[in-house]
């Protein structure tokens, strides 16, 4: 998967540059907000991060890069379905938390944003991490509807209108808990704590065989003490273990593998022991 991961494209034009820094900013406030002053509802904060998420990516991962004109229509059309299909659920959010699920019909409407919804998911995390996740999705997707007995209805109600679907908990995990850890590991990598945890792994195994591996290890594991947060761990660490390792005569995928193992089991080290704990 990480051979298979695209690197965001750096947005050219300095608007976008902006937008997506303003974007950016504002996702940040608003997390920093919540965990201050308790969430809202669980739909309308999931479906806040899920829209700062999509617009960002959509932004930054455009379908062609080099595209022209077209491609950007396309991405374009894209952002606005994922607004399209959030900003349903909040403005009739009354009717949606009084309606009786799997019982009352879902309107025209309803059943073609369930459908928007998961193909904008779908292709959102195609760009970001390429076709492994996607793939394994779908083809969950095709086992529910070709070789099990629930109706359409029901399916398109339990991913789209439901907290068990694109809402559930794994978004509330991420809304609430990762989020936080990435921020956390963004302050740290920029105010050098990160290095510090490196400086002081490399002096106790760096002139050992495989040093550069037990220095991502070691350093991982230090992160994980204050992070609890694989995805922050590999961003601060990633920079700094994965070169080293490669010019140490590491294997690239090698180096990578290593990093995302050690940065796995950091989150597990007490006193955090994992944001989704």
């Amino acid at each position: 998967m990480i051979a298979d991961e695209r690197a965001a494209t750096t947005p050219a034009a300095r608007t976008l540059k902006w937008t997506v820094s303003a974007i950016a900013i504002a996702m940040s406030l608003y997390h920093m907000y919540v965990a201050g002053f308790g969430p809202p509802e669980a739909v309308i904060f999931r479906g806040t991060h899920l829209l700062f998420a999509l617009t960002l990516v959509f932004l930054l991962y455009p379908l062609k890069p080099a595209g022209g004109l077209a491609w950007r229509i396309g991405d374009a059309v894209l952002l606005l379905g994922s607004w399209a299909f959030v900003l349903h659920i909040f403005v009739n959010y009354e009717y949606f938390t009084n309606r009786i699920i799997y019982i009352d019909e879902l309107t025209l409407a309803d059943r073609a944003y369930a459908v928007v919804s998961v193909l904008i998911v779908l292709e959102a995390t195609r760009r970001v991490l390429g076709w492994a996740l996607p793939f394994t999705a779908i083809c969950f997707l095709v086992y529910a509807l070709f070789f099990t007995t629930v109706q359409v209805p029901v399916l398109m109600e339990q991913l789209y209108l439901s907290t068990e679907g694109i809402f559930g908990s794994t978004l509330g995990v991420s809304a609430s808990y990762v989020m936080l850890f990435v921020l956390f590991g963004a302050f740290m990598e920029r105010s050098g704590t990160g290095r510090l945890f490196m400086d002081f792994a490399l002096s106790l195994t760096g002139h050992t065989a495989g040093g550069p591996g037990k220095v991502a290890v070691i350093s991982s594991s230090l992160f994980g003490t204050v992070s609890g947060s694989a995805v922050a761990n590999v961003m601060v660490d990633g920079p700094m273990t994965i070169p080293l390792m490669k010019r140490s005569g590491f294997r690239p995928p090698f180096a990578a593998a290593v990093e995302a193992t050690a940065s796995t089991g950091g989150q597990l080290m007490p006193p955090v022991m994992g944001a989704a704990a």
